[in-house]
């Protein structure tokens, strides 16, 4: 077998384009193709878009008011569920519920049990049978 340098000896391909083939290409390859017209559809349609647009106001009108009524009717607590989960907390004392209150708290409860002076307190414990009891706690 003979050695060939290749940096100096040229290869012919076997392979020989025709006479200006690449210049006619593109013209044979329309001739192909049969010509027709084509339908030019706009993707933004007026009326469908100011349709869509008021469904999404109307969707949204309803949705976000019927969304925070549902929160705020599920994290709402009765004041009976409350109490009677206190109630039955072994552990918990009335030191506990003292730490826990605040001064909003406790203008709330002077607001509802209507303590308006000293002379009630005392007519309600003079009243109350269990006066050893509150004086001992």
């Amino acid at each position: 077998m003979k050695n060939i340098d290749l940096n100096t000896t040229k290869i012919k391909s076997g392979f020989k384009a025709p006479d200006d083939y690449f210049e006619k290409f593109e013209a044979r390859i329309l001739d192909k193709i049969p010509v027709q017209e084509t339908k030019v559809v706009s993707l933004f349609h007026r009326k469908q878009l100011w349709i869509s647009s008021i469904a999404a106001v109307l969707l949204l009108a309803i949705a976000i008011p019927s969304y925070f009524n549902s929160i705020q009717t599920t994290t709402s607590l009765d004041s009976s569920n409350i109490e009677n989960y206190l109630s039955y907390q072994s552990n918990f004392t009335n030191f506990d519920i003292i730490e826990n209150l605040d001064d909003n708290d406790i203008k709330e409860l002077e607001n509802s049990l209507s303590i308006n002076s000293q002379e009630d307190v005392e007519a309600y414990l003079l009243d109350t049978q269990n006066l050893d009891f509150y004086l001992n706690e």
